[in-house]
């Protein structure tokens, strides 16, 4: 067990010296093909593009919130014949009253014909 630690240290030492040397070591020179330039300049551009687009989607949709975020009031009628039916009203009632009535009065005008 002890030869296989030796082992392992004598190879990864080893493999640390190559890593430092090929990343001390300098690169050849190339130049850059045209082609890779226009690629990286057509990424950019497109990177420039969806950035504006974000922040000018985001914007708008900050300002349609603001409208949206205007009080609305609704009024509805619902009942066990009809289904529920709403519209807007442009302000909210002064007073909220209720009214109760007799079971027996609701029932006789909704079965009337």
């Amino acid at each position: 067990m002890d030869i296989t630690n030796r082992g392992f240290r004598f190879l990864s030492l080893i493999l640390i010296a190559i890593l430092a040397i090929g990343v001390a070591t300098p690169g050849r020179a190339e130049a850059i093909e045209p082609l890779t330039i226009v690629a990286i300049a057509g990424a950019a551009v497109l990177v420039v593009v969806l950035v504006v687009y974000l922040v000018v989607a985001n914007l708008h949709d900050s300002q349609g919130r603001k409208a949206e975020a205007e009080p609305r009031y609704v009024a509805c009628i619902e009942s066990d014949l009809a289904p529920r039916s709403c519209w807007t009203i442009p302000e909210p009632p002064d007073t909220v009253s209720t009214m109760v009535a007799p079971s027996a009065v609701i029932a006789s005008v909704t079965q009337s014909p």
